[in-house]
């Protein structure tokens, strides 16, 4: 006989600080409560999801009393359950204070003093999300599309998503339909969006084959709705149209630069675009491009700021572990006339000691979450730079490589968050460091 399904423990507590993720901070049983959907000073009827490492985490089922004067009504119906986003419930511009808040907390643990601070910078707060990957489940009849349930593994019941692309979120609704005919509708684990300016892919995982039925019915959805489908059967390396074809690639343009960039759905690009555009401005204002200015891009992906820079009239070395980043951006130079003017290469940051670089002017960062790596002070002493542009996506590791920079007298010039991610714990910051 099956055990009926344990019930989420509830309980009121009081909320006494704000984590950097955007949870309310309480105490229960003598154990951290991390609570979403909650603000330091509320009274709030907690249910406990999950307990791990000690921390116990819960969502804010209702507020008692007396709400926060930051606390706004969420503009999504699926918050706080949906586990995509963690800070609807806090007004915008007070997001914006947070995040700026949490990076100079840990600039100031690294004693790392910034000249200046810039205004944080945003775009679109909804409808930003280009690029996601959604859980998929069956129950019964019905088919769930969503981001996880917050604690949980479980598929949020989702109609529609607020920070997806209105393209992206109508998509939700008419999927479920077309799920919920397949015959293997209970081993599809997954569906990731990738959009670019003018069209859609979308990558259908599945665990086991489909039968002739299910590709009839899902070329059908791909006619009618003028997406692209590729179906996974296991890695990103397995990705197939329905035809056998060769996948389709998406654009997006650059247009201060007149730049515009190709990329296949499987490759990183930035899920914001609006940001992306003003982030790569920003990135040129500081480096004050010249005709004769010799810049260094580390971990320059497909050539987001690495085109712009040349088209620009730098001359541009770029650096990136991803072979078919290198390969794409290589042909991107091309089409966009500035091949003579960029020299891509493949190479592991983090393992190469002996990089070859030459005599440079600027160094241009924008690493993963673990950091420039241990080459940092090596590439900034062999190619003798003055300046360094560091676009970071972990305020953490930012402030840890920041400290090492001032070791070889650098200072951070000026500072500020870029809001990739509205409405959840996620920071961009752009630093720009400058020899004294």
């Amino acid at each position: 006989m099956t055990k009926p399904a344990r019930q989420p423990t509830e309980s009121v507590v009081q909320v006494v600080d704000l984590t950097h993720q955007g949870h309310g901070l309480a105490e229960f049983n003598n154990k951290p409560l991390h609570i979403r959907n909650a603000l330091p000073g509320e009274s709030v009827n907690a249910r406990i999801l999950k307990k791990r490492g000690g921390k116990l985490f819960a969502d804010a089922v209702a507020i008692l009393g007396s709400h926060h004067p930051h606390r706004v009504e969420s503009s999504c119906s699926a918050y706080p359950r949906c586990g995509g986003c963690s800070m609807h419930h806090i007004d915008y511009h007070q997001q914006l204070k947070l995040k700026q808040h949490q990076v100079a907390g840990f600039l100031e643990q690294q004693n790392v003093s910034p000249l200046q601070w810039n205004a944080p910078v945003s775009a679109t707060r909804l409808g930003y999300r280009r690029k996601a990957r959604l859980g998929v489940r069956q129950l019964g009849e019905q088919v769930l599309v969503g981001f996880r349930e917050s604690f949980s593994n479980r598929v949020a019941r989702l109609s529609a998503c607020v920070v997806l692309t209105p393209e992206l979120s109508a998509l939700i609704p008419v999927l479920k339909q077309l799920l919920g005919k397949l015959s293997i509708a209970a081993s599809v684990p997954q569906i990731e969006f990738a959009q670019g300016d003018h069209s859609v892919a979308l990558m259908l995982r599945h665990l086991v084959p489909l039968s002739d039925q299910d590709l009839h019915l899902v070329g059908d959805f791909q006619r009618r709705h003028g997406v692209q489908v590729l179906l996974q059967e296991g890695g990103y390396d397995t990705l197939v149209t329905l035809d056998g074809s060769p996948i389709e690639l998406l654009s997006y343009q650059i247009p201060a630069s007149g730049v515009y960039m190709q990329f296949d759905p499987r490759q990183f690009t930035q899920v914001n675009q609006p940001l992306n555009l003003l982030l790569i401005q920003a990135v040129l204002s500081h480096l004050s491009i010249s005709s004769h200015k010799r810049i260094a891009d580390m971990f320059c992906g497909l050539g987001n700021f690495s085109l712009p820079l040349a088209r620009a009239g730098a001359k541009v070395w770029g650096f990136e572990i991803d072979e078919s980043a290198v390969a794409r951006g290589i042909k991107n130079a091309q089409l966009n006339h500035v091949a003579e003017r960029i020299h891509l290469s493949v190479a592991d940051l983090y393992n190469e000691a002996n990089l070859a670089l030459p005599k440079l002017d600027a160094l241009l960062l924008d690493p993963p979450r673990s950091g420039a790596g241990p080459h940092l002070l090596s590439w900034t002493q062999q190619s003798g730079c003055d300046e360094v542009v560091y676009v970071s996506c972990n305020p953490e590791t930012f402030a840890e490589d920041a400290a090492l920079l001032t070791t070889q007298g650098f200072a951070l010039a000026q500072v500020g968050v870029f809001d990739m991610f509205p409405h959840t714990s996620h920071i961009e910051t752009l630093g720009y460091f400058t020899r004294n």
